[in-house]
């Protein structure tokens, strides 16, 4: 799989960095567990990330996600979870950190 001209202009910061495989988090399909706040915030983050395929417990995200991640697919089951330990945005943020570090060293 090669990025897109779109893809590469959209996800051009995370292709500055050593180690970050845009391609492999695009291949990604993950599960976000939970409807709270952190929850959220992990599935907003992943789909900004560029994360494929991406399952979520609360459906009126779809809308949201699907802005933030053009190639984004929304999948009725996924092989990677996503489990906010901690509440609010920090927490979202530190376990969609968690899981692209799973998808990265795969």
């Amino acid at each position: 799989m090669h990025l897109s001209p779109a893809q590469q202009e959209r996800y051009s910061r995370h292709l500055l960095l050593d180690s970050f495989d845009q391609e492999k988090v695009l291949q990604a399909s993950v599960t976000v567990q939970g409807t709270d706040t952190a929850a959220h915030w992990a599935a907003c983050y992943l789909a900004a990330s560029g994360v494929g395929r991406l399952q979520v417990d609360e459906p009126a995200w779809s809308a949201e996600l699907l802005a933030l991640g053009p190639w984004l697919q929304l999948v009725d089951r996924a092989e990677m979870v996503c489990s906010p330990a901690a509440e609010g945005a920090a927490g979202g943020a530190l376990a969609a950190i968690d899981v692209l570090r799973r998808v990265l060293a795969t």
